[in-house]
């Protein structure tokens, strides 16, 4: 039943998406996300290539859970790497079960909804951990909160970024991901700076190819989201400062 479950739901998005997009387009994305899951995974034995990111250049990451070198985790997942490489000995906090399903990680993992050994269930916009850490991630978290929930409330996760920013310890980061078009909410309450961050910094997606490339936010920001594929098509970094 799980199993007829998941067909019934891809054929329903796939029936949807052509009414919005139109056949032709819907069937050309399948064939081509197709063809890259056959030859662009971890088995392909290819360098998977690099992206330029604030005057370096990333390795894409490429893994086989949940398919990172056909979407945005490709890039999410190396930039989140990246950062705690070049923090050795920060004390983490992580929102959302993300990194973990990716590489060994010792760090606090808070996660509502996801069961699994070391992470602690709990509501981000009520968190109260009674610490602070040097460095708190969420990786394309966010924007399900007060959306992708029993109750729609727009305003709950700026109510979530508050509650982190109180477990960011001076001197230390608060560190988003956001895919955008997902949440348009939450896109217009970041890009106006209802919201404010320290810095951000955003990436667009090639339209036929999971290539990135470093833009500045506004030319992110309007990006549709791909609903068909449950891919974004640009990502916003947020980062705020605790003084």
């Amino acid at each position: 039943m799980p199993l007829l479950r998941r067909v019934v739901a891809v054929l329903s998005r796939l029936l949807a998406t052509s009414r919005d997009r139109g056949v032709v387009d819907v069937l050309g994305s399948s064939a081509r996300w197709g063809w890259g899951w056959l030859t662009g995974g971890p088995r392909a034995r290819r360098a998977p290539g690099g992206f330029a990111w604030d005057g370096r250049t990333l390795p894409y990451f490429v893994h086989g859970y949940h398919y990172t070198w056909l979407n945005e985790r490709a890039v999410e997942v190396a930039l989140a790497l990246d950062l705690l490489e070049r923090h050795p000995g920060a004390e983490v906090l992580e929102v959302g079960n993300v990194l973990g399903h990716y590489a060994d990680v010792s760090h606090v993992v808070v996660d509502k909804y996801e069961q699994a050994p070391g992470v602690l269930n709990a509501d981000v916009a009520d968190l109260d951990l009674g610490r602070a850490f040097d460095l708190v991630l969420a990786i394309s978290t966010l924007e399900h909160v007060g959306l992708d929930e029993d109750v729609l409330d727009p305003a709950k996760p700026a109510r979530a970024i508050e509650r982190l920013r109180a477990h960011v310890r001076p001197g230390g980061r608060l560190w988003i991901t956001h895919p955008v078009g997902y949440n348009p909410s939450l896109d217009a309450q970041l890009r106006s700076g209802e919201i404010p961050s320290s810095r951000m910094r955003a990436l667009v997606r090639e339209r036929h190819r999971n290539r990135w490339r470093e833009v500045v936010p506004e030319e992110a920001w309007g990006t549709p989201y791909d609903r068909l594929l449950y891919t974004a098509h640009a990502v916003v970094v947020v980062e705020i400062d605790a003084r």
